[in-house]
């Protein structure tokens, strides 16, 4: 019996220590090729590509991690366990078309293999779990930078989501993240503070951007950044209703954005994210719609609306579009991600 025990608790540990082991996601591939805008005669720019929700299934972790903590007292409908998405906020896509997405509803993680669907979830960083996890991105060498706006913390995992170390330094509530590979720059908007701090890949601050007030490159309320394949950084400032484009200095270098419940104004913007030809997407989570601009903030096309629909969006959060122009949106309220293509043209 004690060996028995004994066994159970090491597994529990390693169940639970970070991630767990493998299991499966599904995609679902319908109306794949049946939604565009804009709609005919004219020429489409963005088609709707899959949406997921389902994380985890069959015979997988989920179920045996469930069944393990459960047997010694742990609760079997912590979020932790669901097989689906519950609540996902931020998100992003390496180089090796592995899919993070960090999901606050479920407190956790969720790490996709787009090639052959296998996942695993990320639920403690140092001893803790996760509360709030809001922003996440990788770096070139596959280490995973999460910041959990509740714990007031970011913390770097290796890519099979073992907890390696928290960033140096106080934050009052981190949420979105950005990186810049080529200078080895993590980014970090802290909502409270009304700033952007600059990182080193070892964790070592940089810098900051930004300080709270209204006037240019002032910030009152960032949530999500940016950074393009320039370098230049994108500022969703919420609460001043605009978006900011800083170089990679940190000098203001454009703001637009007007607050309104129009197409061309913001209500509360979120998740925002450049594709190739350097369109600046804008999450409009009020509107439940994303809107495409220039860098001279003109409003080129917004594609989305209300609904549960394919396409569809319920309160939309965060935004990654990858280097084929593969446009990714966590809908939050939905309970899912769902995938676009740029088309391409002006």
């Amino acid at each position: 019996m004690r060996v028995l025990v004994s066994c159970l608790a090491a597994v529990l540990m390693a169940v639970l220590a970070t991630a767990c082991a493998p299991s499966r996601a599904a995609i679902d591939y319908t109306m794949s090729e049946g939604i565009v805008w804009p709609g005919q005669p004219e020429k489409p720019r963005i088609k709707y590509l899959w949406s997921l929700q389902r994380v985890e299934g069959g015979e997988g972790p989920g179920k045996f991690a469930r069944f393990v903590a459960g047997d010694i007292g742990y609760d079997a409908s912590a979020p932790q366990y669901s097989d689906v998405l519950v609540a996902p906020h931020g998100v992003f896509v390496d180089d090796r078309e592995v899919l993070y997405v960090a999901d606050p509803g479920a407190k956790r993680v969720t790490v996709v293999n787009l090639k052959d669907m296998k996942s695993f979830n990320i639920t403690r960083a140092g001893g803790m779990s996760l509360m709030t996890p809001i922003g996440v991105v990788v770096s070139p060498d596959g280490r995973v930078y999460v910041s959990d706006a509740d714990l007031a913390k970011v913390a770097v995992f290796n890519e099979k989501g073992k907890f390696m170390k928290f960033f140096g330094g106080e934050f009052k509530r981190p949420t979105g993240l950005a990186i810049n590979a080529a200078e080895e720059l993590i980014y970090v908007a802290d909502t409270w503070e009304h700033m952007v701090y600059v990182y080193g890949f070892d964790g070592t601050r940089k810098g900051s951007i930004g300080q709270r007030g209204e006037g240019p490159g002032k910030l009152n309320y960032p949530t999500h950044i940016s950074v393009d394949a320039d370098g230049l950084l994108y500022v969703s400032d919420t609460l001043n209703f605009r978006i900011q484009i800083f170089s990679p200095t940190g000098k203001l270098l454009n703001t637009f954005g007007l607050i309104g419940d129009s197409f061309d104004t913001f209500d509360k913007i979120k998740g925002i994210a450049v594709d190739t030809e350097g369109h600046i997407y804008v999450v409009d989570s009020a509107q439940d719609m994303v809107k495409i601009y220039n860098r001279e903030g003109e409003l080129l096309l917004f594609f989305g609306k209300t609904g549960q629909y394919y396409g569809d969006f319920n309160l939309p959060a965060g935004i990654y579009i990858d280097a084929n122009d593969r446009i990714y949106i966590a809908d939050s309220m939905n309970m899912r991600l769902q995938a676009f293509q740029f088309l391409g043209g002006d």
